[in-house]
């Protein structure tokens, strides 16, 4: 299910819910950011339509997800991908970050943002039936970084039993060589997949722009801030 670059380690489950697995990894969490060119908003969002329901398991693609932001403010769309090495990230995307997928539609898009981040944690990988993606990003301090790979178990493994909550995926931002990009800190994120704006409000107490209730490690991270993307998924088939 996770291909060769999968977690490994402790794995934990709460209540009715998905196994957390968490541990030494090479599993890359890719984050694309961008804007689709005016006019174009329903082209790319045909062609990502058909993407959502492509397999690309042999492309070192083990899950997409993609998304958008409805209004003005910030950056509108997202596309999220997990590879399963940094090998197979280097091949499949381009200099700037664009995975080979979307290459088609690259005229199309204007990246603002392409970040990575080694997976630390996850109750694997599933987009089918999601709604809305969350990301939660914050900072660590660059000697916190092991401790909040080692704890990040301990928020996955609570949220994972929560009504709606159908993915987690904890990562942190790292070079393939284990540095992380700046000397003083890390970025950290939890990108999480739900299946119905209601639980979701339930789960933040009703303020979206929230922290999830006993999510946070609020001894070690720095002011964070949430996001969230309407999930642009495959056509409903025919019933």
């Amino acid at each position: 299910m996770y291909g060769s670059g999968a977690l490994c380690g402790t794995r934990m489950r709460g209540a009715d819910a998905a196994p957390v697995i968490g541990g030494p990894s090479t599993v890359i969490l890719h984050l694309l950011e961008y804007r689709v060119v005016p006019g174009h908003e329903a082209e790319v969002t045909g062609f990502l339509r058909q993407q959502a329901s492509a397999a690309r398991a042999d492309e070192g693609i083990v899950f997409s997800c993609f998304g958008r932001r409805l209004g003005t403010q910030g950056r509108e769309h997202l596309a999220a991908t997990v590879w399963s090495g940094w090998d197979s990230f280097r091949r499949g995307t381009d200099g700037k970050g664009l995975p080979g997928f979307l290459s088609a539609i690259s005229v199309l898009l204007g990246v603002e943002s392409s970040t990575r981040y080694r997976v630390v944690a996850s109750t694997g990988w599933r987009c089918e039936g999601a709604r809305i993606l969350r990301l939660y990003r914050t900072a660590v301090a660059a000697d916190a970084v092991e401790t909040w790979e080692r704890r990040a178990l301990e928020p996955v493994g609570r949220l994972a039993s929560r009504d709606g909550l159908l993915t987690i995926v904890a990562g942190v931002g790292k070079d393939p060589d284990g540095s992380v990009a700046r000397a003083d800190e890390a970025g950290v994120v939890i990108l999480t997949a739900w299946s119905d704006w209601n639980l979701l409000l339930t789960a933040t107490g009703g303020r979206l722009n929230a922290t999830l209730a006993d999510s946070e490690l609020a001894d070690i991270e720095r002011p964070a801030n949430a996001d969230h993307y309407e999930v642009i998924g495959p056509e409903p088939r025919p019933r």
